[in-house]
């Protein structure tokens, strides 16, 4: 009686075999054909009731043409390999499906894969080599405590790196500052470490566990502007709507600022004679932050000077004045010496 289940896998078989040759499919014409290869040996393979499987593999004697063990391993390596791919597509479908983060997919694939080839190590020793679990689970465990040791480090920067996955406070593309004193674009974010990109153009490399006990202040996430400050002081009498006009009309007039959001100027405070006005901006990349500063100062020292206004506290005329001489001189000896001063007239005493 014909076994409809190992005939229907054939036919599933053959079909994915087409597919894979069509173009339309080239992008998943291996997983296609790996798909055949494992459907296939599902079919023919040598159980009880499965007569094409008993009649291909088995000679007269009962002795098999191949190994059964040889079939076995290459099914469960195959499904491992195909799962990890199945999966890596849907990844990219799901959770990334702009893939503009390729190495935060690839974390996620990769520990995906260690744990389903884990799986199948474990299927082929249990179901093919028919050994004891329990021998291969001890030795595993004895590895498993020798490697935690050796690789401490390591390991904490791998599970650091997927809880930035996870959590994802930075991704690649913003500018971020470690510590306050590391600061640069993120160029990958990958198993161990995190790609830093300086202003200085340095690539720099942060294990990831650093980066897990640091403060990291993200200063641009993608589609938002960066907001910069410029401070300065001017007299208190000049009146300050004439200086807020001034460094909005200024400001207004750089290229290097984002569109849409307007620059405003605003006084602080009193410093003695002195008013605080803040000029606030926003620019699209925080890496043209000290281009943007350059061209904003500019323009704004050319506006205040066009109306004769002095930033800081104006220029003072200091003048020096020399006490008044005594009014005895004394007077000089012909050898350089000086001589006692003169003694005075007397007043004449005029009486009454």
């Amino acid at each position: 009686m014909p076994n409809w289940t190992d005939g229907g896998l054939l036919l599933a078989a053959v079909v994915c075999l087409i597919m894979g040759f069509m173009p339309k499919h080239r992008a998943y014409r291996s997983m296609l054909w790996v798909g055949t290869t494992l459907l296939a040996i599902t079919a023919v393979y040598p159980r009880a009731g499965n007569l094409l499987g008993l009649q291909l593999f088995s000679a007269k004697t009962g002795e098999s043409w191949l190994p059964i063990e040889f079939l076995g391993v290459i099914w469960w390596i195959l499904g491992a390999w195909l799962i990890t791919k199945v999966l890596d597509l849907i990844l990219l479908r799901t959770l990334f499906p702009k893939d503009n983060q390729p190495h935060a997919r690839r974390l996620f694939a990769d520990l995906a894969s260690a744990l389903i080839y884990i799986v199948a190590f474990v299927g082929i020793t249990d179901t093919v080599l028919k050994q004891p679990l329990s021998a291969v689970l001890a030795t595993s465990g004895v590895l498993a405590i020798v490697l935690g040791l050796a690789l401490q480090n390591t390991l904490a920067d791998v599970f650091s790196g997927l809880a930035i996955n996870i959590e994802r406070p930075f991704a690649a593309g913003d500018w971020i500052c470690v510590k306050d004193s590391l600061e640069g674009l993120v160029i990958e974010v990958n198993w161990r470490a995190t790609r830093i990109k300086t202003a200085s153009n340095d690539l720099t490399i942060v294990p990831n566990s650093v980066i897990a006990r640091s403060v990291v202040t993200n200063r641009r996430r993608r589609a938002d502007a960066h907001l910069d400050t410029i401070e300065l002081a001017i007299d208190h009498a000049v009146p300050p709507e004439t200086v807020i006009g001034l460094l909005q009309g200024a400001a207004s007039e750089s290229r290097c600022l984002t569109h849409g959001i307007a620059p405003t100027a605003v006084a602080t405070r009193f410093s003695g004679r002195l008013v605080d006005y803040e000029l606030d901006f926003a620019i699209d990349d925080f890496a043209l932050i000290e281009a943007a500063r350059s061209d904003l100062i500019t323009r704004v020292v050319n506006a205040l000077r066009a109306h004769a206004i002095e930033i800081g506290a104006s220029t003072m005329d200091v003048r020096v004045v020399r006490p008044p001489m005594p009014a005895v001189a004394a007077r000089e000896s012909v050898d350089g010496r000086v001589s006692a001063p003169a003694a005075l007239s007397p007043v004449p005493d005029h009486g009454p």
